[in-house]
């Protein structure tokens, strides 16, 4: 038996310690994943702070210079900073330049990521640990929210009868199980894992994908075949990936009747219906059993396999049968389709494209996939006209919401294009959708390099980091997925990893050197000064929203503290309109006029298209006796905002004996949500 030398065994620790900042990197997604999908602000912020602090570690510590970098990936880093200088530069044409910087703060967070795990010297082994704990992760997340529901506590998971947790979004949870479903089976057929692990990660993979199907995405179900065609044509070991595929659909198929009752039991009301707790205790319970036998079976089975007769095949057989393994498991996941749709597919493809051009919609008691209409035609057709009024730099980024509220023929008021191409043409126009192309091309580009080339193990690890961008580009055509960090991040940062893994071809002696280099003062410089850059730009936001958070917490015990928390936060960003909005709605609500008008009037100045903080001015300067000021403030929200009850019914009755209250706006507010 050989044992490694000294030298060889501090190469191999300072190899895995380099890569420490993208384990805890990845960790981060897991996290996201389970708090919301780290949409929120208070959650992203800290974390974008903290990857920036990861990736300072690499710069000056065991990281690949930037220099050194292959030239693909050099050139794809540098597409994507000009992608996010381009993002705050589109803070000077923006209508709301709050959002704008907030938008480009979110940039900078996937930018960030892209760079720890592109700035990480590869090596395969630590590449597939970090990919099979990120699986292990989610899929631990997905095997709680399935105790949970056998418990009896499926209530607090589901809204409407579709799963909406762990990410708070029906679509963007379906996505997040996809991936984790893809990953997990990649990952469970490789010999490198032990084989109680590979058994985990096949039962997990078919706890993730019932879990996608409960959140019942038309989008997921429309795009499914298209990300099953190209994640067969990235991984590696295509063959026995589609017989562990098998397994997984067959334990779907075995749950599917149960998974797609909770849907009709919910009821359709505002509350679940009594059926619904005990419906999804039979799918958890049901989802239970069949991870354990999928954990047991699969465990067994690669225990064993050493065991198993060494059959070889020759190169055109082993084509054949992994050909006939991957038609196998496309047989079977169309069998699900069949029945997801009914027996209807072409029917039911039919009835989806006519609800969505034509904007009707239908109730249907059976299963979500079956409801027609959505307002997506409306939103990209606003989209699209807000990208040729902006070519160049398009609205802004995150400036979509007041737009389509302008324009828009529906009563919704999204705040996202629904698309990342059509995101990226209206918020930043021709020159940002150009720079995040280059981009992608550009890494995509080292990516399929990594994929094609190094050891067996770097070929799969390469094709398994594919898996994430695939399902996130994919859906996320139709969806807002950019927004979700739970989402955005794999997919950029794996994309990353798999393109470092081309790096992986150097030998030893020099991967050595590199890691022991000691960093030129210049480059020191440079990156101190964009590291300080950075923590301003995430750091005095990040203060502003944690002022706001608190004063959302006490604006109902102590609305005077509330009030001078939201000042600070409105110092802390000069051009956010949210504190100043937050704070006039808290001031209007308890009679403090004067202060309310001041603050609405602070926000309309930071965002004029917000027609929220016009009705809130107006109904300030209504209870000051103000009935002029008044009517201007109405006139201009009704502009905005036609729709809008408490808007039309506050103008109407501006010069009545009883003009429209703050209580009574509210109330017509809520009601017609």
């Amino acid at each position: 038996m050989e044992h490694a030398s000294p030298q060889q065994s501090s190469s191999r620790v300072a190899e895995w310690a380099a890569t420490l900042p993208a384990f805890l990197t990845a960790g981060l997604m897991v996290l996201w994943a389970a708090h919301d999908g780290g949409y929120d602000a208070d959650t992203w912020y800290w974390s974008a702070l903290a990857v920036l602090a990861l990736l300072a570690v690499l710069i000056v510590g065991p990281g690949r210079r930037i220099l050194e970098l292959p030239r693909v990936t050099k050139l794809a880093l540098a597409a994507f900073v000009a992608y996010v200088a381009w993002s705050y530069l589109s803070i000077i044409w923006a209508s709301s330049p709050g959002d704008a910087l907030q938008g480009s703060n979110r940039a900078l967070l996937y930018l960030l990521v892209f760079g720890v795990f592109a700035l990480t010297p590869w090596s395969p082994r630590p590449a597939f640990w970090i990919l099979t704990a990120y699986a292990l992760g989610i899929g631990v997340i997905g095997l709680l929210m399935l105790l949970r529901m056998a418990d009896g506590g499926a209530v607090a998971l589901f809204s409407q009868g579709r799963l909406v947790s762990p990410t708070g979004y029906f679509n963007s949870s379906a996505a997040l199980f996809t991936i984790a479903t893809l990953v997990s089976g990649a990952l469970c057929v490789r010999k490198e894992v032990p084989a109680i692990v590979r058994g985990l990660l096949l039962a997990f993979a078919c706890v993730d994908l019932q879990l996608a199907l409960l959140a019942q995405s038309r989008g997921w179900l429309f795009t499914l075949p298209l990300v099953l065609v190209c994640a067969v044509a990235v991984v590696a070991n295509r063959g026995r990936i589609a017989v562990a595929a098998i397994g997984v659909i067959v334990g779907l198929l075995a749950n599917l009747s149960k998974l797609l009752d909770l849907f009709p039991a919910y009821g359709h009301t505002a509350t679940a219906a009594p059926g619904f707790a005990a419906a999804a205790q039979t799918a958890g319970r049901t989802g239970l059993v069949i991870f354990a036998g999928l954990a047991i079976a699969g465990s067994l089975l690669a225990a064993s396999e050493p065991r198993w007769p060494k059959i070889r095949f020759g190169a055109v057989t082993r084509r054949v049968l992994a050909i006939c393994g991957v038609v196998l498991a496309l047989g079977a996941a169309i069998a699900g389709a069949l029945v997801a749709t009914h027996g209807d597919p072409v029917g039911f493809v039919s009835r989806q494209w006519h609800g969505f051009s034509h904007e009707s919609t239908n109730a249907s008691t059976g299963s979500y996939f079956a409801v027609v209409g959505s307002g997506r035609y409306d939103i990209w057709r606003v989209a699209m006209n807000g990208f040729l009024a902006h070519p160049v730099g398009g609205l802004g980024q995150d400036n979509f919401a007041d737009y389509y509220v302008l324009h828009r023929h529906t009563g919704e008021e999204p705040a996202w294009t629904h698309s990342i191409e059509l995101r990226l043409l209206t918020q930043t126009g021709v020159v940002g959708l150009a720079l995040f192309a280059a981009f992608m091309v550009l890494a995509l580009t080292s990516a399929i390099r990594s994929r094609r080339r190094g050891s067996e193990l770097a070929r799969a690890v390469a094709g398994a980091a594919m898996l994430p961008l695939i399902a996130w580009l994919i859906h996320g055509s139709i969806d807002w997925f950019w927004e979700i960090p739970a989402l955005s991040g794999p997919a950029l940062g794996f994309l990353a990893m798999a393109g470092g893994l081309a790096a992986a071809q150097a030998d030893e002696r020099h991967r050595g050197k590199r890691l022991a280099r000691v960093p030129t003062l210049a480059g020191l410089l440079a990156g101190t000064l964009a590291v300080l850059a950075a923590v301003v730009v995430l750091g005095l936001p990040y203060l502003s929203v944690r002022e706001v958070s608190i004063a959302s917490n006490i604006q109902r015990s102590n609305p005077n503290g509330a009030l001078s928390a939201l000042a600070t936060a409105s110092k802390l960003n000069p051009l956010s309109s949210g504190p100043s909005r937050l704070a006039g709605s808290i001031a209007l609500q308890n009679g403090n006029f004067s202060i309310a008008e001041q603050r609405f009037r602070q926000a309309i100045a930071r965002e004029p298209g917000g027609w929220f903080s016009w009705l809130g001015a107006g109904l300030a300067a209504s209870a000051l006796g103000d009935r002029a000021g008044a009517h201007h403030y109405f006139t201009v929200a009704e502009s905005i905002n036609s729709d809008q009850p408490a808007v039309s019914q506050a103008l109407a009755q501006v010069h009545s004996r009883h003009p429209l209250t703050t209580a009574q706006a509210f109330k017509l507010i809520v009601n017609a949500q």
